[in-house]
């Protein structure tokens, strides 16, 4: 089979792409390219796999499909579709406290479709978290 045979492969290749579309600042591509790169995902990665869940493959491969995911909605918001992404983002959000990153997309959501006060709440949510579990104040993206 050829690399592009894989759907693994395809998937880092076109999540790559599109990661550099957003930093590029071509929303539009990145979004087209991430879409693409989600649809070839289905269930839990290389399930099949004896002890996945220690596996090195197996996490670059799942924090690769989280920042795609990631991305994703990042697109979404430089698009102007912040009422799209805010349910997804506060999905992720839930399950990755100390997802910085993350936690900044879902408090720009918040801005950009006119919740000032709750983008306010969940920054003093996040920082507190940081600083309860890991001692650390936030980024300057955050």
């Amino acid at each position: 089979a050829e690399r592009e045979d894989v759907d693994l492969f395809r998937f880092e290749r076109l999540a790559a792409d599109g990661s550099a579309a957003l930093a590029a600042g071509d929303a539009g591509r990145a979004a087209e390219l991430l879409d693409e790169a989600l649809g070839l995902w289905a269930g839990p990665a290389l399930a099949d796999l004896p002890d996945r869940a220690t596996d090195p493959l197996v996490l670059r491969v799942e924090q690769r499909h989280a920042g795609a995911r990631r991305d994703r909605l990042a697109a979404d918001l430089a698009l102007g579709r912040a009422a799209d992404a805010l349910a997804p983002l506060t999905a992720l959000c839930a399950g990755r406290p100390l997802d910085e990153p993350l936690q900044a997309l879902r408090i720009r959501a918040l801005r950009d479709t006119g919740r000032a006060a709750e983008a306010l709440a969940a920054y003093e949510e996040v920082r507190r978290t940081l600083a309860d579990r890991l001692g650390a104040d936030p980024g300057p993206e955050l």
